[in-house]
C-alpha cells in the first residue's frame, strides 16, 4: 500500500477522466467517494471516514487535498485494472458512485448485520438514490 495521498487522488482523477479541483464541491465529493472505494479495495494511504452528506467523508483526506489544489491524472501506483473498475463506477454517474461508496461504508461499519438491515440503513441515509442503492446492494451485499 502506498502512503502518498497524491497517488490515491490521481487514481481517482484518472478514473473520472479529468482533472479535479478541490475548490469545486462536486469534485471534493468525487475525491472522497473514490478514495474511500480505493481504500476499501486495499489502496492507500488509508483514511478514517464517517457518514457525511453525499457519501463517506474524511477530514484528513480533505486537508491533504487542500494542500494539493487541482489534481490531474499523472503517475499513480494504483494499477490500471483497478482504475478501470473505479471508472466503471463513476461512469454510471455521481449518484451511483455516491450509493456505491455509502453502501460500502454501511457494510464496513456494520459487520455481522443482516442484508435487510444494511439495505434499510443505506436507504435511510440516501433515500433520493433508491434505485442506485438497490442496484449496489444487490451487487455488494
Amino acid at each position: 500500500m502506498d502512503g502518498n495521498p497524491v497517488n490515491l487522488v490521481r487514481a481517482v482523477s484518472k478514473a473520472v477522466g479529468r482533472g479535479l479541483d478541490v475548490n469545486v464541491n462536486e469534485d471534493c465529493f468525487t475525491i472522497q467517494r473514490g478514495c474511500y472505494i480505493l481504500n476499501t479495495w486495499g489502496y492507500g494511504p488509508v483514511y478514517d471516514y464517517g457518514i457525511y452528506i453525499y457519501g463517506p467523508y474524511s477530514e484528513e483526506l480533505a486537508k491533504d487535498c487542500e494542500m494539493m489544489g487541482s489534481i490531474s491524472d499523472g503517475f499513480t501506483c494504483v494499477p490500471d485494472d483497478v482504475i478501470d473498475q473505479l471508472h466503471g463506477i463513476f461512469e454510471k454517474g455521481p449518484g451511483y458512485a455516491e450509493a456505491y461508496a455509502m453502501v460500502l461504508l454501511v457494510k464496513n461499519n456494520n459487520h455481522g448485520v443482516s442484508f435487510k438491515t444494511m439495505h434499510k440503513v443505506a436507504l435511510n441515509i440516501t433515500p433520493y438514490l433508491k434505485d442506485e442503492v438497490e442496484e449496489v446492494c444487490a451487487l455488494l451485499l
